[in-house]
């Protein structure tokens, strides 16, 4: 690393949103240290002449890499000179043009550089194989407060039988992303709804091509939204080849919660799978999950119900969604659809619950307050993370004190009678 670089670059990139890694003699990126790692030989990374200047990517210059058949799968290259990036909702929309003759995974991955084990991990596929620049967008807003200060390029993120070239530039760092806020509402894909503008991550499908959001190939009376979820299973993909989404947020499942409900659209008849995830927000492991799976059997091109009973698993906290689609073997690509995921009776509550309860401020801190019209007294139930009891009163109080608790997040159960709600609260 060249120290004489060294202030300007921590002062660049702690203003992302201006900031683009463009690999221009003048710009950030050359005189970085680039190191190349899983890589057979590890040739290192080369910034070489634009191959192909256009309106996507018009730089003198671009990084360059060929990946090895002797490499790993995630044969990369990494640099610590960015220093420490903390995601706000200003900076974690991450784009970066790649140029490439071949269809694969593209990875940007941030992480600790002194506990690798803490890191944020995003893949794309591009689809331009035709020698033309692609932008491709990383979203980053679901770890919106996390610092890390090594960033990580997978250009080429798949088993290789031989050497793929891969070419990256303007790398930048936008506002924007799928933050909403979300409890636990229908995923209906619609653009005024959720789901459609959320990251979905596909694994263990081949060159994992991404989610598509399509429209509905056949509106009917079970289903007439808009839009609709498309998932490509390819024949040399694994049997439970998937996607999943951490936009879920942490949310706790309840009585009112533990029927997962959801449309699909099949011409095939094979399992379909609904995966409940919680991953440690420190290393991004699986500390645990609860898969259930269930048969489709319509075939004709008509959307069917499918119903996912997780009654078992009432009380327990997760934090990811993963949707299996077609959880089975099979010799041929299979399209499946998917639409309208339903959490419980969330949708269909009483008035009380939808529009008369609240809890603010939230994040709070020695206490909280319940926003509602009714002069009766409430069941209030505190949970933690791991789905313990923390705390239980019964009270006609609008005001709740929790300063015996602490920093965290908790779920609130509000009970009225035989209606309930469970709202998300953060106690700084």
């Amino acid at each position: 690393m060249k120290k004489i670089t060294l202030l300007l670059i921590l002062f660049s990139l702690n203003s992302y949103s201006q900031q683009t890694i463009d690999f221009e003699n003048d710009g950030l990126g050359m005189n970085w240290n680039w190191v190349v790692d899983a890589n057979g030989s590890n040739s290192p990374l080369e910034f070489v002449s634009n191959p192909n200047s256009s309106a996507i990517n018009n730089t003198s210059v671009a990084a360059k890499l060929i990946t090895s058949p002797n490499g790993d799968p995630w044969a990369l290259t990494y640099t610590d000179d960015a220093g420490a990036i903390t995601f706000t909702e200003q900076n974690s929309l991450v784009k970066m043009t790649v140029l490439k003759t071949v269809s694969t995974p593209v990875a940007i991955k941030f992480e600790d550089s002194n506990n690798p084990s803490f890191y944020a991990q995003i893949e794309v596929t591009n689809t331009i194989t035709n020698g033309d620049w692609e932008e491709l967008t990383f979203d980053f807003s679901t770890v919106i407060g996390n610092t890390y200060d090594r960033m990580v390029i997978i250009p080429d993120f798949l088993a290789r039988s031989q050497p793929n070239i891969t070419y990256f530039d303007q790398i930048s760092f936008n506002s924007g992303g799928a933050i909403e806020d979300y409890n636990m509402e229908d995923i209906d894909f619609e653009d005024s709804g959720f789901g459609a503008n959320w990251v979905w991550t596909v694994h263990n499908n081949h060159s994992n091509p991404g989610l598509e959001i399509v429209s509905n190939p056949n509106p009917s009376p079970l289903n007439n939204t808009n839009n609709v979820a498309k998932f490509t299973s390819l024949v040399d993909g694994a049997p439970w080849a998937l996607t999943f989404t951490d936009n879920v947020g942490t949310f706790l499942l309840g009585n009112d919660t533990r029927i997962i409900s959801l449309k699909v659209l099949k011409t095939v008849a094979t399992n379909f799978g609904v995966k409940l995830e919680y991953v440690d927000p420190t290393n991004n492991e699986v500390l645990y999950f609860n898969e259930i799976i269930t048969p489709s059997t319509i075939t004709n091109g008509d959307w069917e119900l499918l119903v996912f009973d997780f009654s078992s698993n009432v009380g327990t906290a997760y934090n990811r969604l993963v949707i299996i689609p077609d959880f089975e073997e099979r010799s041929q690509t299979n399209i499946s659809y998917f639409d309208q995921i339903s959490f419980g009776s969330t949708a269909n509550l009483e008035s009380f619950v939808v529009n008369n309860i609240d809890i603010f401020p939230n994040p709070a801190q020695d206490q909280f307050s319940l926003s509602s019209n009714l002069n009766n007294s409430l069941g209030i139930q505190i949970f933690n993370v791991l789905g313990k009891s923390v705390k239980k009163l019964y009270t006609d109080k609008k005001s709740i004190n929790i300063s015996d608790l602490n920093s965290g997040i908790y779920f609130v159960r509000i009970n009225n009678g035989d209606n309930y709600v469970t709202k998300k609260l953060i106690i700084n």
